[in-house]
């Protein structure tokens, strides 16, 4: 289903009409009804009678022989809802219908356990179970991601409670606290994040532990993912090459595919501003004899004639932005069978097309995109928490075409880049009684072809050995003290060297407070295009690059969970050092001829983050607030000042209303004065603040439940540029309606 209709100045009277028309529909059907009701699930398990964390539980805890259970999850399988507990081991499930509720709990081992809620109207029910520990089988890179083993400085996203504002991948990670996501142009435009001021390439992002970086860029295109076919998203900021090796300098994004919990349907359709329409589909299939099924399929189109004002020395005025047409289908499949032995594979699929405007001073009419991607994993897992090991095996292929006809400067183009990549990983873990083992051995083997570099085959092979140790420490009191260390070798072929990346970290916590130190070093070598892009008009490579370093990042994070009574508080602030050496930028030299060089960067920031749950009038509101620093200066006597697009400041903020009927949720952000010419104070891009509202309704008709979302984004319509030349969208909108059959 598609409406074009962009969105004017004039025309927004006409969208909210149909807007209007469409909640009065969906306000109708849940007439009856009902007010939304607030579960509350305190999950606790048996205190544990001897070892380092036998002290753990608060005395009154003691007393009753039981201890709360941090980050479990529970979720209503019917609808996919999720919530993680808190410190006090309880989680909130909000805006859910009247009735009886199925709930499933879950937390890194212990036994799942199902109970029976009656959700009453306008009202918040508490339940409590009792988790029972047992044997937990964990799969591939898994281990290393579960809620409950996130340091204080990584977030995990549950893509099932994000708010209508996030209506696609960039937006959802663009809502941590310290990533920053650059956009060249409107929906379906190519989005990389950066964290922390760190360069996109140096952000190692994976897809159920598949990288989709671009071996010639090293950077990952967000846009090509689709956020329906996720269940979850962590970001871990920092460097994590102890553990992930190449690319993972300045942090690492792990992308989490839908698992089958129980059989289930959903479908949504949706439409926007700028000719925005989009058709999905997902489900899964669990049987009582340990088989399960899950995937699903999207399309989804843009025109993406947004308006954007003309710089001055180009004739000023207003403009619609032409040939940024985007369109998109993919889906994703995964069959997954329990037993004495994890097995599971997985697959997806995605097609992009994409127009390639160009910049706003030398725009293309002409130019156009397409990126391929098809990928398959198969994953076999087996042991419990004390001993067991993974062996997770991909193969992946990736196609992106550029061309342009008559481009707007410099000779025609048609670009073919084909990438194959297969891997494997192997992994172990043990247990002693005073400490935790894991060690790792992982290899892959990437064939390029391209028509843009000097040699038009390239095979790039790597070799990585890592282990880490965890060692708790019972220092009585209800302190919580553990140390990690980790080390990993990496032998890569665009590297001359064998690679060491040793990390160190001390996790001290006492009730709801918890400190994280951390020590590392990481790298990541050039990407071919840096290294062997093909000589061309103004364009020359280097390779004599260097890998890009950090010798030592120092990093602190603080963190508070309480809970009193019914209000949720969290604070947290994070601070960080972490220079690199050889960081590789592109400039022009005196000739105006564009190479890839090394340069020595400063870089330190500050994060400060809060965050409120308060459950009242029927459902819990929450109010979260994030503000960054991140200084990114170059050394040396060439280059001084800030590095170019890499903000001083930004900041968001988010209120959630979760009133009776609907569901309000604004938004915003703002991102500081960025510098566009290296070595300049001059030339800067002044500060702008985005500002978005989405609102959720939740209805029922018959045995169909579902919501109906409506995002209007932009709404002061901020003419601003994150990169010069490329302008953000005006102000636009976005409904989406979500079915589930019951």
């Amino acid at each position: 289903m598609t409406f074009d209709a962009p969105m004017r100045r004039g025309g927004l009277r006409a969208a909210a009409r149909l807007l209007s028309t469409a909640f009065a529909l969906a306000w109708a059907s849940s007439a009856a009804a009902q007010v939304t009701a607030t579960v509350e699930v305190n999950v606790r398990a048996p205190v544990v009678e001897a070892g380092a964390e036998a002290d753990v539980a608060a005395p009154a805890d003691r007393a009753r022989g039981t201890e709360p259970v941090v980050a479990a999850s529970v979720t209503v399988p019917e609808s996919g809802r999720t919530a993680f507990t808190d410190a006090g081991g309880v989680a909130r499930l909000r805006s859910l219908p009247p009735g009886r509720t199925t709930v499933l709990v879950s937390a890194l081992g212990f036994e799942d356990a199902v109970l029976e809620v009656e959700a009453v109207n306008g009202r918040v029910v508490r339940a409590e179970v009792l988790l029972s520990p047992t044997p937990l089988r964990l799969e591939g890179l898994s281990v290393d991601v579960a809620a409950a083993d996130l340091p204080p400085g990584g977030v995990a996203v549950d893509v099932a409670a994000l708010p209508p504002t996030a209506v696609d991948l960039p937006s959802a990670v663009d809502r941590v606290p310290g990533a920053t996501v650059v956009r060249q142009g409107g929906p379906g435009a190519p989005a990389v994040v950066q964290l922390r001021g760190s360069g996109g390439d140096q952000i190692l992002v994976l897809l159920d532990g598949v990288p989709i970086n671009s071996p010639l860029t090293g950077i990952a295109d967000l846009s090509s993912v689709d956020l329906s076919s996720l269940e979850r998203i962590v970001v871990l900021p920092g460097t994590h090459s102890s553990r992930y090796g190449p690319r993972a300098l300045g942090g690492v994004v792990l992308l989490e595919s839908r698992s089958a919990v129980r059989s289930s349907v959903h479908g949504t359709v949706g439409a926007g501003a700028w000719g925005s329409g989009e058709v999905g589909a997902n489900g899964s299939w669990a049987s009582a004899a340990a088989w399960s099924f899950s995937g699903g399929a999207r399309w989804e189109r843009s025109s993406g004639d947004f308006l954007y004002d003309v710089p001055d020395f180009r004739g000023g005025g207003e403009l619609e932005r032409e040939n940024a047409a985007f369109e998109r289908i993919g889906g994703d499949l995964r069959i997954a069978r329990t037993g004495r032995l994890d097995a599971s594979v997985q697959a997806n699929v995605a097609d992009i097309e994409r127009g390639s405007p160009g910049t706003i001073a030398q725009p293309s009419a002409h130019g156009a995109q397409r990126h391929r991607r098809r990928g398959v994993g198969a994953t076999l897992s087996g042991g419990d928490p004390n001993l067991g090991g993974s062996l997770r095996t991909a193969v992946q292929w990736q196609r992106a075409e550029y061309r342009d006809p008559s481009p707007p400067f410099g000779a025609s183009y048609d670009t073919r880049n084909d990438v194959r990549r297969g891997e494997a990983a192997l992994e172990g873990w043990w247990r002693p009684p005073l400490a935790t083992a894991r060690v790792g051995v992982d290899a892959a083997r990437s064939r390029i072809d391209s028509n843009v570099l000097a040699t038009p085959s390239v095979t790039v092979e790597e070799l990585g050995l890592w282990g880490r140790l965890e060692r708790p420490v019972d220092l009585g009191r209800l302190i919580r003290l553990e140390l990690g260390a980790g080390l990993r070798l990496d032998r890569h072929d665009l590297v001359n060297e064998t690679v060491v990346s040793p990390s160190l970290d001390l996790t001290a916590g006492r009730g709801p407070l918890t400190l994280e130190l951390a020590w590392g070093r990481g790298f990541a070598p050039p990407g071919l295009g840096d290294l062997f892009f093909q000589e061309g008009v103004l364009v020359e490579p280097n390779p004599g690059l260097l890998p890009e370093r950090i010798r030592d990042e120092l990093s602190a994070t603080l963190a508070l969970d309480a809970t009193v009574g019914r209000t949720g508080l969290s604070l947290r602030t994070s601070a960080y050092r972490a220079d690199v050496e050889d960081m590789i930028l592109w400039f022009p030299d005196f000739r105006f001829i564009w190479s890839p060089d090394n340069f020595d960067i400063e870089r330190r920031g500050l994060e400060l983050g809060a965050g409120v749950d308060i459950a009242a009038a029927g459902g819990t509101h929450s109010l979260t607030a994030d503000v960054a620093w991140s200084r990114v200066e170059y050394t040396g006597d060439v280059l001084s000042g800030q590095v170019v697009y890499r903000p001083d400041f930004s900041a968001d903020a988010s209120l959630t209303l979760d009133l009776p009927l609907v569901s309000v949720t604004p938004t915003a952000a703002w991102i500081g004065e960025r510098r566009s010419v290296p070595g300049s104070e001059l030339n800067t891009l002044p500060a702008y603040v985005l500002v978005d509202l989405g609102f959720a309704v939740p209805f029922d008709v018959g045995t169909i439940s579902g919501r109906l979302d409506l995002t209007l984004s932009n709404l002061l319509d901020e003419r601003a540029a994150l990169l010069v030349d490329y302008p953000l969208p005006s102000r636009g909108w976005s409904t989406r309606l979500r079915l589930q059959p019951g």
